[in-house]
């Protein structure tokens, strides 16, 4: 039986540890990342002039929203912001689209349509129309 000398043995070391990362490396390569924020508007604070668009919108902590995936395996969950109006989730490569759930002072919002690329952060805004609306 032949053995290894140090150099070979490190070598082999080497070898195996790169073919474990580089195998890693494919598997983490069909994911992506969404961050975001969530938006609240009750229209606006005061008088408004014609033809003036007015919009005042705040973080919406707590906000909740479904998120569904358009291609490949069907998978809708509900997801809830944080404290600041903010989220992070990891997600398979695809298309998903984002519908703002009514709740409390909110009928709910217009979908959003993300994309997530590999190895990418893909950034989206989920805006919920307030109620009793100011006009």
């Amino acid at each position: 039986m032949r053995t290894l000398n140090g150099t070979a043995l490190a070598l082999a070391l080497v070898a195996l540890a790169s073919s474990g990362a580089s195998t890693a490396a494919g598997r983490g390569s069909s994911q992506g990342r969404l961050s975001g924020v969530t938006q609240i508007t009750y229209g606006c604070p005061g008088p408004q002039r014609d033809g003036e668009a007015c919009e005042h919108w705040s973080s919406f902590a707590h906000a909740r929203f479904r998120l569904t995936r358009v291609d490949g395996e069907p998978a809708a969950r509900t997801v809830t912001s944080d404290g600041r109006g903010r989220f992070t989730l990891a997600l398979a490569v695809g298309r998903y689209r984002l519908t703002p759930l009514r709740q409390a002072q909110t009928t709910g919002g217009m979908l959003v349509p993300v994309t997530i690329q590999a190895g990418a952060t893909t950034w989206s805004r989920i805006r919920f129309q307030g109620f009793p609306r100011m006009l």
